[in-house]
């Protein structure tokens, strides 16, 4: 090797094997290899095995002799064949037999090419580097056309070659199933990249042994494989059952979607996305692993589509307009309060629900900018307040987690409050117990922030998750909101026990209580005989637009 390719100034030389018993061949061969190529040898086929596994990653080539003492070039060959990694090196066998007999018993053992001794120069340096040309050609094909890890499609060939069969068959029917392993982020930090590896691994071999009919399957994401498969009807569910058992991480849940009979002009990727979005609604549903894309997904898509597509106009255009839901106040029996509610008014769409377009954009990052608006409207409407005489209430306003990411929230919350001249404790920020769970620490640091800047923190949704009682311990709060499924629970039973211990709790650590969604005057009387301070629900008021609530306020 020279200094420069040493120094990385070069090239380095590629690698070659010479398995030779004869010396005098063998350092003829160095001979005529040395000024091109870093030259290994082997005296015999044993050695000559122990030197591939040893150098494999690095070899270009193998010159083979074929009668050798101890393993012949045919042995040799044979064992090569079993290690596909060792396969992979190509071997020229060189012999000064000229039986026709040893060239087809040595090709068919997987040999690539075959020269005869004595040797001509030319000859072998050429059929050497026609070899290793085809060769590195082939990685090259390969590495642009396969998956390394799980040995499916990438995803660019995978649209290709599935393209391809499409327009190739246009009488034939086929389907797309794509697959998604629910959580595989926990199990990459539970587990480590070399398990999960071992995961991917084995739910694309069963998927491939498993499911009927594959045209082409690929990887498409970190944990998504997608397969065009022809068309089958019903019955995947225990097909695809079948392929999730026996995997590296035990109890995973994998997650299907199904589009049937893929339109021959939908491009592929667009059928693997419908896929998604059918998998995507039985996220989180145990014993539902199966789902088929359908007419309602195709309306919802096209609404999500339009919603993503029009979102930064609607701000510039003032589309979403704020609902004010007041808090009544059971002490004082006066408003106590009010929530912040976002609306849109689409002008394509008419009003477009929060629970269309709210999941929506928290997919797809523009939560934050949705949040900010609703919070400079809100101190818009607190400046008005003031002007018309009103007595002014507290605000709240919705925080997602996405917020949180935002380096500047704190000061930026500030900033608009005071520049509309706003006392701070009239701005609640609300956030929800998952808000918190996505990135304890950072929360916690922000809301501590906000709260020594006088603003109130109100923790939402108390009782509908997990992690509620963990994050009282933790975050620091001024307000609880008792979710309303606790409340239309306890009502549908009679039973207000688990509302009375969760208002205790609340009271045993100084924070105040709001109970959301109450609808009649029994919820009303049980939750003001167990010291509850706040009611919102449409018993007293439904979300109003400025003006209405405006009057409202000014009445009680």
């Amino acid at each position: 090797m020279s200094d420069d390719s040493m120094h990385g100034f070069g090239p380095a030389k590629r690698s070659i094997l010479v398995v030779e018993d004869n010396e005098i061949n063998r350092d003829l061969l160095c001979a005529l290899l040395v000024d091109d190529f870093e030259v290994i040898t082997a005296e015999n086929g044993l050695v000559g095995l122990e030197k591939l596994r040893e150098h494999q990653e690095i070899l270009s080539l193998v010159l083979l002799d074929v009668y050798m003492p101890q393993c012949d070039g045919f042995e040799f060959l044979r064992r090569r064949a079993e290690d596909e990694a060792l396969a992979n090196v190509p071997v020229i066998v060189t012999t000064a037999s000229d039986s026709l007999d040893d060239e087809i018993r040595c090709l068919q053992l997987g040999a690539n090419d075959f020269v005869v001794k004595p040797y001509n120069a030319d000859i072998i340096m050429n059929r050497i580097n026609n070899t290793i040309h085809l060769r590195e050609t082939a990685s090259i094909v390969n590495q642009l056309t396969w998956d390394d890890l799980t040995k499916l499609f990438n995803k660019e060939f995978f649209y290709r070659h599935s393209e391809d069969a499409l327009t190739s068959a246009p009488d034939k029917r086929f389907d797309m199933i794509c697959s998604n392993i629910e959580n595989f982020k926990h199990y990459n930090d539970r587990y480590g990249r070399a398990t999960c590896n071992d995961l991917l691994r084995d739910l694309a071999s069963n998927l491939k042994q498993t499911l009927p009919g594959i045209v082409a399957g690929g990887r498409i994401g970190g944990d998504k494989f997608a397969f065009l498969v022809s068309h089958r009807g019903r019955g995947w569910e225990q097909i695809l059952e079948e392929a999730t058992k026996d995997l590296a991480i035990p109890g995973i849940r994998v997650k299907f979607g199904i589009v049937e009979d893929v339109s021959h002009s939908l491009a592929v990727s667009l059928a693997c996305d419908r896929a998604l979005i059918a998998l995507d609604k039985i996220k989180g549903r145990r014993g539902t692993n199966v789902a088929w894309y359908n007419d309602e997904l195709h309306q919802q898509q096209i609404v999500e589509e339009i919603i993503l597509e029009t979102m930064e106009q609607a701000l510039k255009d003032r589309q979403f307009v704020v609902y004010y839901q007041p808090k009544h106040d059971l002490r004082t029996g006066r408003t106590g309060g009010v929530e912040a509610l976002a609306r849109w008014i689409h002008p394509e769409l008419g009003f477009v629900s929060p629970a269309q377009f709210i999941p929506v954009l928290e997919r797809q990052g523009y939560i934050t900018q949705l949040d900010m608006y609703i919070l400079d409207e809100a101190c818009r409407e607190l400046k008005h307040l003031e002007e018309l005489g009103l007595r002014p209430v507290p605000v709240s306003i919705n925080a997602s987690a996405y917020d949180f990411d935002v380096p500047n929230l704190v000061q930026h919350i500030t900033r608009t409050v005071d520049g509309y001249g706003i006392d701070h404790s009239l701005l609640h920020v609300e956030l929800t117990e998952t808000a918190y769970s996505e990135d304890p620490e950072t929360v916690a640091r922000a809301l501590k922030d906000l709260r020594d800047l006088g603003f109130c923190v109100e923790l939402d949704d108390f009782g509908a998750g997990y992690s509620s009682l963990a994050s009282l311990n933790v975050l620091p709060l001024d307000v609880m909101k008792l979710d309303m499924s606790i409340i239309r629970q306890a009502t549908a039973l009679n039973d207000f026990r688990i509302v009375h211990a969760a208002i205790q709790l609340a009271q045993l650590l100084g924070l105040s209580t709001v109970a959301e969604g109450v609808e009649s005057q029994e919820e009303v009387e049980q939750l003001k005989s167990m010291g509850c301070d706040y009611i919102q629900g449409y018993y007293f008021s439904k979300p109003l637009r400025s003006n209405e609530f405006e009057a409202y306020l000014a009445e009680h």
